[in-house]
C-alpha cells in the first residue's frame, strides 16, 4: 500500500507507451478509496489509430487497466459517457494525473472535463424517469410474490439498482456501476445509500426505500405506460 501509483504509471508510459501524445492514471488507486486489490486505471491518447482498444496487463505486481484512443475517439467516448450520465472516464481524466504529455492535450483535456463535470449531467426527460418508475414498479409487484429464496434474492439486487438509479435521476446527478453506484448515491444522499446498502436481504424495507423514492416522482406506474419502441432488458 505503500508503493505510489503515480510513479510506477509513469515508468509504464515510458516503457510501454513512450509514443503517445498522453498518458493519464486515474481511479480510486489515487484517493483515499486505495485497497489492496486497486488498479492502476491508465489512459493513453496516441497519434491516430484504426479504433480504440482496452488491455489488462500488470506492472510491477500492479493490475493495470489501459484504455487506448486518439483524441477523436476520445472525445466521442468522453461526450457518450456524459450523456450517459455515467462520468467514468470523463472523470478520471479530470482527477487523474498527468504522467507523459508530449503537446499539452492534457492540460486542455482536464480543463474540458473538470467544466463539464461541474456543469453535472442532462435533465432527466419525463420518458425517461416514467420508463425506470415503471421497472422499478414491476420489480416491486415481483418482489412481493415471490415465494422462492433464489428468485427474491435477484429480484431483490436489481430493484435496490433500480431505485439508486431512480434517485439519481431525479436529482440530476451522475450515475454509476457497482461501487460507484453507492458512491453517487452517498454524495447525493447518505442516508438513502446507508439504508439501501442494509435492506438487501429485507424485502419490506427495500420496498419500503423503493416507495419512497418513487413517490418523489410521482410514484408507482403501470397502468397506461406505453412505448412504442419497447427494448429488451
Amino acid at each position: 500500500m505503500n508503493r505510489n501509483p503515480i510513479d510506477a504509471a509513469r515508468r509504464l508510459a515510458q516503457h510501454e507507451y513512450a509514443a503517445a501524445r498522453l498518458v493519464i492514471v486515474g481511479g480510486s488507486v489515487l484517493t483515499a478509496r486505495r485497497t489492496a486489490t486497486s488498479d492502476l486505471d491508465v489512459v493513453v491518447v496516441t497519434e491516430p489509430r484504426a479504433q480504440p482498444s482496452r488491455r489488462s496487463l500488470t506492472w510491477e505486481d500492479w493490475p493495470v487497466e489501459v484504455l487506448e484512443h486518439d483524441e477523436r475517439s476520445l472525445a466521442a467516448h468522453c461526450a457518450d459517457n456524459l450523456a450517459r450520465r455515467w462520468p467514468g472516464i470523463p472523470r478520471l481524466i479530470a482527477e487523474g494525473a498527468i504522467v507523459a504529455d508530449r503537446d499539452g492535450l492534457g492540460a486542455r483535456l482536464q480543463d474540458e472535463m473538470r467544466h463539464n463535470l461541474a456543469a453535472g449531467p442532462a435533465a432527466p426527460t419525463p420518458a425517461e424517469l416514467a420508463e425506470l418508475r415503471y421497472e422499478l414498479t414491476d420489480l416491486l409487484d415481483d418482489l412481493a410474490g415471490s415465494t422462492v429464496p433464489a428468485e427474491t434474492a435477484f429480484t431483490a439486487a436489481r430493484a435496490l439498482n433500480k431505485t439508486a438509479q431512480l434517485a439519481l435521476l431525479a436529482a440530476r446527478h451522475w450515475q454509476g456501476t457497482g461501487k460507484w453506484l453507492f458512491r453517487e448515491l452517498h454524495d447525493h444522499d447518505p442516508h438513502l445509500a446507508e439504508d439501501l446498502a442494509t435492506a438487501l436481504t429485507d424485502p419490506a424495507r427495500l420496498t419500503a426505500l423503493a416507495h419512497q423514492v418513487l413517490n418523489t416522482v410521482g410514484g408507482r406506474l403501470r397502468e397506461g405506460y406505453e412505448v412504442t419502441d419497447p427494448r429488451n432488458p
